[in-house]
Order: structure tokens, then sequence, then C-alpha cells
């Protein structure tokens, strides 16, 4: 993903002098460029500071052209980070196993230890983690559940 694709080049005036630009729109279409803000301009001096005045005029003018509803100066809070609790993840992956194990251990065997490899590192086992990968944990369970526990309810 990208937020603006520019094409940099030498741009050369009638009267024989040249400068750097950088193209963020064509009209023509005989430039690949582009730039999800609507209001830029289609082509400014190639520098930092042009990029970021042209950045700033077209957040202004999208402003002014919406009522400012999509554009605030308000700061946005980090999100709060989710907390796992290990111990109820441990049981839950250890109910899911039996379950699965219980039901066809020879396919089901396979598929869980593919899945810990993918999130533990090959040969790693889900008993041997550590408060620290619940993240890990709760990636595993889920995939568990999606994949594996959904045939055998």
């Amino acid at each position: 993903m990208s937020d603006i694709i520019g094409y940099a080049h030498s741009k050369i005036f009638p009267d024989g002098t040249s400068k750097r630009v950088l193209s963020l729109r064509s009209a023509d279409n005989s430039v690949r460029c582009g730039c999800r803000f609507k209001y830029i301009a289609p082509e400014i001096d190639f520098s930092y500071e042009s990029l970021t005045q042209a950045l700033n005029d077209a957040i202004d003018k999208e402003a002014q052209e919406t009522n400012n509803q999509y554009v605030t100066t308000e700061h946005q809070a980090s999100p709060i980070l989710k907390e796992f609790d290990y111990d109820s993840l441990m049981t839950e992956f250890k109910d899911m196993t039996d379950k699965l194990m219980q039901a066809d251990g020879q396919y089901y065997g396979p598929r869980i230890t593919q899945i810990v490899d993918k999130y533990l590192g090959k040969g790693k086992k889900v008993f041997d983690s550590n408060i620290d990968q619940a993240e890990l944990i709760y990636l595993i369970n889920l995939e568990i559940k999606d994949d594996l526990l959904k045939n055998i309810q």
C-alpha cells in the first residue's frame, strides 16, 4: 500500500532551462504515478519541502471542501494492547488437542504440529513456551479452532 507514487524527472522548459520535478498525477497517463490525496498538485519541485507543502495544501483543501468531515487535528489514542491469559490459553490448547487426538490422532497430530511449528518454530512444543509467548499461543489456538476443530463438533 502506498499513499503516493511519484515520478521524478527533469522538465525542460521552452527557453532551454530545466529543473527536477516530481509528477504526482498524470493527466494523459503518460507517466505512471498517483496519489490518494484528491487535491494534491499534479507536479511539484523535487524537494522534501515542496512535497510536504503540497501534502499540507492538499489536506487543507480537502478539509475546506468537506467542512472538516474527514480531516481533524485530534490525535488518536494508541490502541490498548490486548492482554492474554497464558494459563487459560494453555488449558484451551490442551482441551482442543485432546479432543482432536481422540477423534483421529493420526490425522490431526501432524496438522497440530504444523500449526505449532508455524508460530513457535520447527520442533518447538507449546508446553515448552513461556508467558511472553501468550500471543503466539492465542494465534495457535485460533488457527486450530478455525481449521481443525470445526470438522469435529
